[in-house]
């Protein structure tokens, strides 16, 4: 019979956690543990199991032994909120200093997992609260206990009896909570506790990093920072990148609004793309705002240095753990529909390079050589600005280990593909199955152009009208969730008329892929017929249920998307007027965005979103089950990226490319895959 233990460690560290992750926190020598409380079968007693407790010895306490029995018992499941913590802890710390038995990794569940399944906030706290249960975290019992880790003034660290009381107090609200969470949320489904079980194993391994190259390439950015400080004061007048107001109050002077200096702001002014954001290889067509170009000087250079991007590398240098490799890169769920998002150093967000030699991005062995050398006038006379070489290198800091090699698989434009198979776009379809370039196509529907034949006219289409291409790439890539002429003009044609864009969006939606639409329309109806009539609706495969508190929408793999407190409502639609009024049965749903806990409007497009997000996650995890059993490690997975790290003898990319082909799920569907892949010894996506 299966026994739940649910645990939570209080620790203290000279070791940022937020920095540095649970891997490096837990093996740092200044890491101590100040209690483990833990509670068996939800309704049990709580004990508390200490490393020191006055003059008593902890190995003759109840907790230590029945804690010591536990751990042998392979009944018996331990249950954590952010689980990756304890199984740290308790790795490196229990196991070798207090001489527990290890926990294999089959014998853990974690609350926030679940959480991050069905869309909650992964606090502990907000997750109660939304949650509406009756205990919640003790906020200020967890800022009393952060204290613990810094001296007083004399140097000394606080472990008086008084104090320690105050953090088993703390620690056993922290129980009592996520008992309460565990109890409402349940357990993982066995599909995805799978690919929860994967996710555990990927972030266990880690990725290397370059320290040299690390340490280089800061050496390069505090060299070449003085000189862009020196400009930024002879521009501005302001002596510091950091005084925003006056750096406004400038602009505003000159001409330009800037409402604030975050980094969306300016990357939208400056029309530049936001540390990788962008949708896989997706570039929109460059275009920059009609700005003065000293003021647009000044603000690159105050986006430039003060970007998260250069803050990476600190990161790195935190996160990294003894043996030079970085773990806990991964947030499970991270992304509503299934996606992992990153964690830590943010891989996913790793920024696009934008250095060009002859019009091509430059070799990864010649710019790391170069950022190698820390000298930052060596880098600009190779490549140019060497704050940008380094942002444009950030990905190289990623190597693989001796032996071994990085090979990465990536599904190409995937969105597109299964949107345009989800509608049965069946003509699309057989051009992207067939190799077609349907980037040109769009472009021809646009333009009216006539399509070229044969491979030397398409190799001098793509030359002579790569402006008009570049907007049939983002009309494919980018229409398929119901964006509206306004968004298009805002994201991918700001030097555009509204006619031009609205004509595009027409297109998208009337000529190239008129099926789309309709699968908008169906998934909204049948959303918005279960959530007022509470009965079951089912549209192009997914079947929307009403279930305890969220609505939930199955797909064809069994994998489920989950809106929390989904509610009735009606709304105008877009078009509607008061002489002429339209206004429509529709429902909402609440998420946590941007850090805010939100209501959103539920829409067709949206829904379509994350139709497609779930079904491509659902492929590629079972692409990663697949490379795992064929000796190809996953180390990371970025986006629709796969990246492992095999022996060099078993680093095949044909294999790859076959076995990440071969997806019962894309079959079903009719989703004709491509895989782009690579080897080598650094990151280089």
């Amino acid at each position: 019979m299966i026994r739940e233990v649910v645990l939570d460690f209080e620790t203290a560290s000279f070791v940022d956690l937020t920095e540095s992750g649970a891997a490096r926190y837990s093996e740092d020598a200044s890491t101590e543990i100040l209690c483990l409380n833990f509670q068996v079968n939800r309704t049990g007693p709580i004990y508390s199991w200490r490393p020191t407790y006055q003059d008593e010895d902890y190995r003759e306490t109840v907790a230590h032994r029945i804690l010591a029995d536990l751990v042998v018992d392979p009944d018996v499941i331990f249950i954590a909120h952010s689980a990756g913590f304890e199984k740290a802890i308790w790795r490196n710390i229990m196991v070798p200093v207090y001489g527990f038995a290890p926990i294999p990794g089959r014998r853990w569940h974690d609350t926030m997992a679940v959480a991050a399944m069905k869309a909650m906030p992964l606090d502990l706290d907000l997750l109660s609260r939304v949650l509406g249960l009756d205990v919640t975290k003790d906020m200020e019992g967890s800022s009393f206990t952060k204290k613990l880790s810094r001296p007083n003034r004399r140097g000394e660290l606080d472990r008086s009896k008084p104090s320690l009381e105050r953090v088993y107090d703390y620690c056993s609200v922290d129980i009592r909570s996520q008992t309460a969470v565990h109890a409402r949320l349940g357990w993982l489904p066995p599909m995805e506790r799978d690919i929860w079980l994967l996710d555990q194993r990927i972030n266990e391994r880690g990725v290397r990093l370059d320290l040299g190259y690390i340490r280089a390439a800061k050496s390069v950015v505090d060299r070449a920072s003085e000189p862009l400080g020196h400009e930024f004061h002879r521009i501005t007048g302001i002596p510091k990148f950091t005084q925003v107001q006056k750096l406004r109050e400038w602009c505003a002077a000159e001409g330009v609004i800037v409402p604030d200096l975050q980094k969306e702001t300016l990357a939208r002014i400056l029309n530049v793309d936001i540390d990788g954001d962008l949708e896989d290889d997706d570039d929109p067509f460059s275009y920059r705002p009609t700005l003065p170009d000293h003021v647009r000087r000044a603000l690159y250079i105050r986006q430039l240095v003060g970007s998260a991007s250069i803050k990476k590398l600190d990161r790195m240098q935190s996160c990294v753990s003894l043996d030079g490799r970085a773990r806990g890169l991964l947030q499970y769920h991270g992304a509503g529909p299934g996606r992992w998002t990153g964690r830590l150093l943010q891989p996913q967000n790793f920024p696009r390079g934008t250095l060009k030699v002859d019009g091509e991005a430059p070799d990864p062995e010649l710019l790391v050589n170069a950022i190698m050398t820390g000298d930052p006038d060596v880098v600009e006379m190779l490549f140019g600005p060497p704050v940008e070489a380094v942002v444009s290198g950030l990905r190289h800091t990623i190597v693989a280990d001796q032996g071994r090699v990085l090979l990465s698989g990536d599904y190409a434009g995937i969105q597109a593909r299964v949107v345009l198979a989800l509608a049965g776009q069946w003509d699309k379809l057989g051009l992207m199955a067939a190799g077609a370039d349907v980037y040109i196509d769009m472009a021809c529907e646009i333009f009216k152009m006539e399509r070229p034949v044969g491979k030397e006219a398409i190799s001098r289409w793509k030359h002579e009208h790569m402006r008009e291409r570049q907007s049939g790439k983002n009309s494919v890539l980018g229409l398929g969730f119901q964006m509206g002429w306004w968004k298009f003009q805002l994201k991918y044609a700001q030097a555009e008329a509204e006619a031009f864009c609205r004509r595009v969006v027409e297109t998208y939606r009337k000529e190239w892929a008129p099926e789309v639409p309709k699968l908008w329309a169906a998934l909204e109806r049948a959303a918005v017929e279960t959530v007022w009539t509470g009965r079951p609706h089912e549209a192009y495969g997914l079947e929307y249920r009403l279930e305890d508190g969220w609505l939930t929408a199955t797909t064809p793999s069994g994998s489920k998307i989950w809106y929390y407190n989904p509610k009735p409502t009606r709304k105008a639609m877009p078009w509607s007027t008061e002489e002429e009024p339209d206004i429509r049965a529709a429902w909402t749903y609440q998420v946590k965005k941007q850090g805010r806990w939100i209501t959103v409007d539920a829409y067709g497009g949206l829904l379509t979103e994350n139709y497609v997000m779930r079904i491509e996650t659902d492929i590629m995890a079972e692409a990663m089950f697949r490379l795992e059993r064929e000796g190809m490690p996953l180390v990371l997975t970025v986006h629709d990226e796969a990246l492992t790290e095999p022996l060099i003898a078993r680093a095949d990319e044909a294999m790859m490319k076959q076995v990440m082909a071969d997806s019962r799920l894309a079959r079903q569907l009719k989703i004709p895959l491509q895989i782009d892949t690579w080897a080598g010894d650094r990151y280089k996506k």
